[in-house]
């Protein structure tokens, strides 16, 4: 069900150029992948495991509102990668573990971005700011022992920040890079094989942005 909605809104994507001047473009962004934990236990202490590498990629869609404004978005495969390290409080019973999960989204953005004037020939820099929905379409354990998470929700909703550099190259070609930050808002696990109700993943995501546009 999940990837019906994701081809939806690639659906809706194709549909909005179709209606308003749009450039569409390619982007490659190698991201970092980060998580916030939290579980109010006296019993076991459950830390992320951060710096974790993956690679994004997608469609993007910049519909002008002005020479200077533009509305993004578009459809972006964004895999992450969660890791866990599960340690017993004060000598506990359990030997530590540490576990990693590997999940992808199809995510639809929904930002602002600012371009400002030339600050080299045919060069502007660019700041993005808004929103995305993240649709998971996958979900795995690197290891089928793992027994702490069951299951990972089916949506994320993440605010988006980022900057970077814009180049027309040509009549109706642009090269860009830049840096974009998602904060993941809500809590990423579904269900635990434990009784610990109150875990919460939130996760956050580090891109390197490399595209075209056409």
């Amino acid at each position: 069900m999940n990837k019906n909605i994701a081809l939806l809104a690639l659906l809706f994507v194709v549909s909005l150029t179709a209606s308003a001047q749009v450039k569409l473009g390619l982007k490659f962004s190698p991201s970092l992948n980060n998580s916030r934990t939290f579980l109010p236990s006296d019993t076991i202490d459950v830390e992320p495991v951060n710096g974790l590498f993956k690679f994004s990629l997608g469609l993007i869609a910049d519909m002008e509102l002005t020479n200077t404004y533009f509305l993004s978005s578009g459809v972006m495969v964004v895999p992450k990668r969660i890791g866990i390290d599960i340690r017993p409080e004060n000598s506990g019973s359990f030997a530590p573990s540490t576990q990693y999960f590997d999940l992808q989204y199809v995510q639809i953005p929904a930002t602002l971005k600012l371009f400002t004037n030339e600050i080299l020939p045919d060069g502007s820099m660019y700041f993005q700011v808004g929103g995305a929905a993240d649709i998971k379409v996958f979900e795995q354990p690197v290891e089928e022992e793992y027994g702490f998470i069951g299951d990972f929700s089916s949506f994320d909703l993440t605010v988006v920040f980022g900057g970077g550099f814009e180049y027309q190259a040509g009549l109706n070609t642009a090269l860009f890079g830049g840096i974009t930050y998602n904060r993941g808002l809500t809590n990423v696990v579904k269900t635990t094989q434990s009784a610990l109700n109150d875990f919460s993943i939130r996760t956050s995501v580090l891109m390197f942005d490399i595209g075209i546009k056409f």
